[in-house]
């Protein structure tokens, strides 16, 4: 029965894809926290989101690669070195899965955190006449309507989670909402980068009052989250897009009294020098991680390995009544460091450089588009810093169609 609904559902898009390419990559963009819903086909384990990339990138396949080809190559001249940091970014993680000792389980998870992103970059970069950088911003736009919809209903209902999370899972929350995840920061770590994707989109007139609903459905998930590193990461972004629409003496006046609240608000200031028990345990994470890389010049350079960081850093050492056991370190180049190597770290640091040279030049050309995306960028590392922004099946697709928005 899963084999033929899965089959069913892959001709269905393929079909979608044949007739409306465009309309397809929305549907899948629209789909990416779809990645829950799971099954096996056969002995394989498969989710939804697989299946909708499968189908989508076949057609992009047998349909237009040839023709696109010619625009792939192009990008290549403009963005020679980008090119070059995502091709190293690509093989060093390949190399994470032979650095493993749990290479089938690895393979799964490198193709779908790191082969079928970048293939899915690939296709936006050839299909970019057809799918341009507005487009992508109001699909992603409308990806986080069945996430904050949920989450409120959740809030409202007490009803909706997961259905991985026990009971004693649920009690831990203490109110907060997951949406269709087992974290509640897993919504801030997917919505709030898109937050200043969806201002930028509120200068779209035909679309504006769908675009103010969406913002404030996403702005009242975030606040239910209670996810207290997506509310730095959104305040940080929110002073750089006052300060780079000439509002500098309100910026000031913000950090004065930003500066002046956490001198004199204990929890605050608490929450943002990492002195409380969310805090402390990051930082313990980190130690961790930085005694393994330092124990020996092997694991300094090639990382623990994909699917290893729990095996090899954590549980050796972690006291499990004080901590939980964890997948990542929780900050964004020691996640990278430790799965794919160090020069997997690099490199992706690479492409975040280009990408952020690239947001300023189109400041230069456009104040409101650069403003966005620059924050957009800010969000992601800033909120990374202390949590996992890339390792989990619809936040590396997030990333490397935020790289599209600003490179096509």
């Amino acid at each position: 029965m899963v084999l033929f609904i899965a089959t069913l559902y892959f001709t269905l898009l393929s079909w979608l894809a044949i007739k409306n390419f465009k309309t397809a990559v929305g549907l899948l963009i629209c789909a990416l926290p779809s990645y829950f819903i799971r099954f096996n086909i056969g002995p394989l384990p498969s989710c939804a989101l697989e299946i909708t990339f499968g189908s989508i990138f076949l057609v992009w396949l047998i349909k237009y690669s040839r023709a696109d080809w010619v625009e792939i190559k192009n990008f290549y001249g403009r963005q020679k070195f980008l090119c070059l940091s995502v091709l190293a970014f690509f093989i060093f993680s390949i190399l994470g899965i032979f650095t493993s000792s749990h290479h089938i389980q690895a393979l799964g998870i490198w193709r779908a955190y790191f082969l079928e992103p970048i293939l899915f970059f690939i296709l936006l970069v050839g299909r970019r006449k057809e799918i341009n950088s507005k487009d992508l911003i109001w699909f992603l736009s409308l990806s986080t309507i069945s996430i904050s919809v949920l989450a409120v209903v959740q809030k409202l209902t007490g009803h909706f989670f997961s259905p991985t999370l026990r009971q004693q899972d649920l009690s831990d929350l203490h109110g907060r909402v997951t949406s269709f995840f087992t974290s509640p920061n897993a919504i801030g770590l997917y919505v709030a980068p898109i937050i200043p994707l969806i201002v930028f989109g509120l200068k779209d007139n035909k679309r504006k009052n769908i675009y103010r609903l969406v913002l404030l459905l996403a702005v009242v998930a975030i606040i239910l989250s209670f996810s207290e590193g997506s509310w730095v990461a959104l305040a940080v972004g929110a002073l750089l897009a006052l300060y780079l629409n000439s509002q500098r003496k309100a910026v000031l006046g913000i950090l004065v009294l930003g500066f002046l609240a956490v001198a004199t608000v204990a929890p605050l200031r608490q929450n943002l020098m990492l002195q409380n028990q969310s805090g402390h345990n990051r930082l313990v994470l980190w130690s961790y991680t930085w005694n393994y890389l330092i124990k020996s010049p092997s694991n300094f350079v090639w990382g623990a390995g994909i699917k290893e960081w729990f095996d090899r850093v954590q549980k050796p050492v972690n006291d499990f009544t004080k901590i939980e056991p964890l997948l990542f370190p929780h900050n964004t180049f020691l996640n990278f460091w430790s799965e794919i190597g160090l020069f997997g770290m690099i490199s992706f640091v690479l492409i975040y450089i280009f990408a952020a040279k690239e947001s300023i030049k189109k400041f230069q050309d456009n104040k409101i588009f650069g403003s966005a995306v620059l924050c957009m960028l800010v969000v992601f590392i800033v909120h990374g810093m202390v949590d996992v922004p890339y390792f989990k099946n619809d936040l590396s697709f997030l990333w490397w169609v935020m790289a599209a928005i600003i490179f096509i």
